[in-house]
């Protein structure tokens, strides 16, 4: 069964549930249907009339992005025009005439392209970028502009990629000078979002539908890979994995995976009636500083949530996590890129949700999140540990995460846990072989230890 082209949106019981509604509702601006003439955004008071302040801009973001183009206004606006069916399709049964929904597509995708161009500048800007630079400034402001960045990751307030892409295509056209300029845009602006800089070329393994899904896609595999090819997923094995279900044309979205689940439970429950087995089969283990004292480092290394790994050696082990910088909009964009993830039809397998349920078991404490900072997981730009604790705290998974999702890295770190001759030698590295004064008197002590030995020995055997 070909999936079904609409939306997802927030669950309403996520957003009943949730104490900040504000993560989900935009602040500032209006992108697609969901929240189109929305009347508690920012609002601006226009002789007898009050509209809300970026939809003023908008018609100006329009000229913006024609401007120093081969067509008119009413080219574009046509154009959208003959992709007004499929673009129907992503807002279900809200109803909009041909005519307002193409226009509505037109402006809020030229102020969107305008912003990400704007934000992202890399290189010394040209005259037209310096012309869209200073009108955004003029007419919005740095407060505005700020607010945006918070309204472009909601999930109820996306347009489909397909419009942006089929204006990039018409403005900077698609020869040689205009190839692929939808894509570096998307890229760079990927990469701020996510990083704050440009790091990575990303490859992505399917066309997104719009920007929150392309942002899932990178971070959970990463987007790119060691042959430039696109990535795939590797949550678990093709037949029991729901996405491969969904992608493959099954119409049994999860079943065959939770068969297969229910049936390895109870055939680990047969082989395994033994209570030591099922003791040693619970994650009881806590926070990173318990794990540290038990001998787990912490690391930063891969660049997708799936690549998470844990490596175990005699005296210690290495468990690496992605890195995360963390801004005002993290927590907002890991909201909603939850609620992406448990919306109905929605393609993704609750990779974030795993991942947060996971790092909130990890999370206990601020001292906890010093240590993922001293590590350099964590690149805070927040200002205090504890506003990156509360981040994680205050995310509710609502129990919804993939059991399946770091399973084999828990095993791994209980297994460690449990480790008696691990633990032993964590200890006596973290108490004498921490700085080079303890292991210096550790060494002393064991060299007169060793000399007192010998001459007791001596002693006792003279000859």
């Amino acid at each position: 069964m070909e999936r079904i082209k609409k939306f997802e949106q927030v669950p309403s019981v996520v957003v009943q549930l949730e104490k900040n509604k504000d993560d989900y509702i935009p602040q500032a601006v209006s992108l697609g249907l969901f929240h189109h003439g929305y009347p508690k955004l920012n609002l601006l008071e226009v002789g007898m009339e009050i509209y809300p302040w970026l939809e003023v801009f908008k018609p100006i973001a329009v000229e913006l992005f024609i401007s120093g183009g081969p067509y008119n206004k009413s080219f574009y606006h046509n154009k959208i025009a003959g992709i007004i069916g499929e673009i129907r399709n992503c807002y279900g049964d809200l109803y909009c005439s041909d005519d307002c929904l193409a226009e509505i597509m037109l402006r809020d995708a030229s102020l969107m392209i305008i912003y990400m161009e704007t934000s992202t500048v890399t290189e010394h800007p040209d005259e037209l970028m310096m012309k869209k630079i200073n009108a955004m400034m003029d007419h919005l402001g740095i407060l505005t502009l700020a607010f945006m960045a918070h309204d472009m990751v909601l999930l109820d307030n996306q347009i489909p990629l397909v419009v942006v892409k089929v204006l990039m295509d018409l403005r900077y056209g698609e020869g040689r000078e205009g190839e692929g300029q939808y894509e570096k845009l998307l890229n760079r602006f990927i990469n701020m979002v996510i990083f704050g800089e440009y790091r990575q070329q990303i490859v992505l393994s399917r066309k997104p539908m719009h920007l929150l899904e392309a942002i899932h896609m990178v971070v959970v595999f990463g987007g790119e890979d060691e042959s430039g090819a696109a990535p795939t997923p590797t949550c678990c094995k093709l037949l029991c994995c729901p996405r491969a279900d969904l992608e493959s044309g099954a119409t049994t979205h999860g079943i065959i995976h939770r068969l297969l689940k229910s049936l390895a439970c109870k055939t680990q429950g047969a082989a395994k009636n033994d209570y030591n087995s099922f003791i040693n089969s619970i994650h009881s283990f806590r926070s990173v500083t318990e794990l540290k004292a038990k001998g787990i480092h912490f690391r930063p290394g891969p660049t997708s949530l799936m690549d998470v790994s844990f490596k175990s050696n005699f005296f210690y082990s290495t468990l690496h996590l992605r890195e995360w910088i963390l801004t005002p909009n993290t927590k907002v964009l890991f909201k909603n890129l939850v609620a992406y993830e448990l919306s109905p039809g929605s393609p993704a397998n609750r990779e974030v949700t795993s991942y947060i349920t996971f790092m909130k078991s990890l999370i206990d404490r601020p001292e906890d999140v010093k240590e993922l900072r001293e590590k350099k997981i964590f690149i805070n730009k927040l200002g205090s540990d504890q506003e990156v604790f509360n981040i994680y705290k205050d995310i509710n998974t609502h129990g919804a995460d993939n059991p399946m999702i770091f399973h084999a890295v828990k095993d791994k770190i209980q297994e460690h846990y449990n480790s008696n001759i691990k633990t032993w030698m964590a200890e006596l590295i973290h108490n004498y072989f921490r700085s080079p004064w303890t292991m210096t008197a550790f060494l002393a002590a064991a060299a007169l230890l060793a000399i007192s030995a010998a001459q007791l020995y001596y002693a006792v055997h003279p000859n």
